[in-house]
């Protein structure tokens, strides 16, 4: 009779144990491909996830340091300037960065530009973000080129401005881009990089919309105006430029 229940327990634990193994064979058994674009989706959605499913297998652990998840890992859950940063969380950004993540190229860029004044290098970590897609540093780039003192750079700027209102008219994005943009500069050392910046003409603050009276529509109250009521590009300029002024403290 102990015979027999032995027997029976012995051929469960097996029947469980193969049960086992085919439960984890089918994450084992996918590409590495696969398993890194799983991880980058996931990535992208929530850095938590993202260690949670580090922790759960191997074959998720070794995927999950290719360079295309850490491209595609969302920043949202970290401080944007932290005060203090272990080595760890260090070595983590630069390799977001290494990997072309828009985020920390953006985050990157404008710490650069406007605290620790290395204007060549938050220029082109802004670049290398906006060529991501990164409506954020497209937005800075296209304020920093109405500074700019030539008129040709501050075409562009305005261009560029026009067309993410254009873009955003039901999403907002360039309020967020002007927020976003507000989020950083709170939390650093703001210098006035206009004031050191070569280019700049005179160091007058930039005027965009020349046209006065009735030539155009130009809603006043414009802290508390929708983007979408302000129908002249120029004048859209001139209030982001209004808004970067405060922003940096500066009177021109």
């Amino acid at each position: 009779m102990a015979n027999n229940s032995c027997s029976k327990l012995m051929r469960t634990t097996r029947r469980t144990r193969r049960r086992s193994r085919s439960k984890e064979a089918p994450v084992d058994s996918l590409p590495n491909e696969l398993l890194i674009e799983v991880l980058a989706r996931v990535a992208a959605h929530s850095l938590t996830d993202l260690f949670n499913a580090k922790l759960s297998c191997k074959a998720f652990y070794e995927a999950s340091k290719d360079s295309s998840v850490f491209q595609q890992i969302s920043l949202e859950e970290l401080q944007i300037v932290p005060w203090r940063i272990s080595r760890e969380a260090y070595f983590f950004f630069n390799k977001c960065m290494e990997s072309g993540n828009p985020e920390a190229l953006y985050r990157q860029g404008v710490v650069d530009y406007f605290s620790f004044m290395r204007l060549e290098y938050g220029i082109e970590y802004l670049q290398r973000a906006a060529n991501s897609g990164h409506d954020g540093a497209m937005y800075t780039l296209g304020i920093i080129s109405l500074f700019s003192g030539d008129e040709l750079i501050k075409q562009q700027g305005m261009k560029t401005l026009s067309g993410l209102k254009n873009k955003a008219r039901a999403s907002r994005k360039l309020r967020n881009c002007r927020e976003e943009l507000k989020a950083i500069l709170r939390k650093i050392w703001v210098r006035n990089p206009f004031r050191t910046n070569p280019l700049v003409v005179g160091k007058e603050r930039p005027i965009c919309c020349t046209m006065k009276g009735d030539q155009h529509k130009r809603r006043r109250g414009w802290e508390s105006d929708d983007d979408d009521d302000i129908q002249c590009d120029a004048c859209q300029c001139d209030r982001e430029v209004d808004s970067l002024c405060k922003m940096i403290l500066y009177v021109f």
